[in-house]
């Protein structure tokens, strides 16, 4: 059991919800359902922190006036030195876009920082839904060589791989999370499904009542909100906070 003492944190890296339901109008309905809708989700991500016993630091309290003509790259580097200047020596790295995360993947990355290793969680369409750095991160500019991480392919489907290539030469030990999860992008991407179940069901179905009234044709816990259409959506992995 985790205790709020942890040396590993959880940073969710997210914008405030009020810009989240500006920017990402996922559920297609006025505003004001839109960040009931975030705030929802916000909520659902931070009690899985909770349960697994890791305290939760919020990127915009860590940094309150962040760069934003940044990358997202050099804006997550910067959140998560933050975070490690408050004294962590591990840090989980979450979105809050992802209904799918368990309580279980948040403990087998803490398992895994706690034995020297970094672990990387990939979503299902080669980003990543979560990931782990400990304390050589603030080091890791000066012996990355020509590869840094602020200039990692951020938010393509090619960033789990060049996450994993870039850990592994900068740091050694790297291990993947077995489960592979997915987050929420798109108005695509809205399905329900087994995340709907289990301790958190409550807040669970109070998000999928967000999201269901716009879709009647909901037939099945795996039918996905519309099609793909052929379409190809860029990841965000994890949220921009800007």
């Amino acid at each position: 059991m985790y205790s709020q003492r942890s040396p590993t944190a959880v940073l969710l890296f997210s914008l405030p919800t009020v810009l989240d339901a500006a920017r990402k109008g996922l559920t297609g309905q006025r505003a004001g359902q839109n960040q009931a809708f975030w705030e929802t989700l916000h909520q659902l991500t931070t009690a899985k922190v909770r349960a697994a016993g890791l305290p939760c630091v919020f990127s915009a309290t860590v940094v309150p006036a962040p760069d934003y003509a940044a990358s997202f790259g050099e804006q997550l580097q910067t959140a998560v030195s933050a975070t490690l200047a408050q004294g962590y020596d591990r840090v989980i790295v979450i979105g809050n876009d992802c209904p799918d995360l368990r309580v279980a993947d948040l403990r087998v990355a803490a398992d895994a920082l706690a034995q020297g290793q970094l672990p990387i969680g990939y979503d299902r369409r080669g980003g990543v839904f979560l990931l782990g750095l400990d304390r050589r991160f603030l080091s890791a500019e000066s012996a990355s060589g020509s590869q840094s991480f602020g200039t990692l392919p951020w938010q393509t489907d090619q960033l789990g791989t060049a996450l994993a290539d870039y850990l592994s030469h900068t740091f050694g030990g790297v291990v993947c999370l077995s489960a592979v999860r997915a987050d929420w992008n798109e108005r695509a991407d809205l399905r329900a499904g087994d995340w709907l179940r289990g301790a958190f069901a409550g807040l669970a179905h109070r998000l999928w009542s967000r999201v269901v009234p716009i879709s009647k044709t909901f037939t099945s816990p795996d039918f996905p909100f519309s099609s793909y259409s052929g379409r190809t959506y860029s990841l965000r992995a994890p949220p921009v906070t800007a």
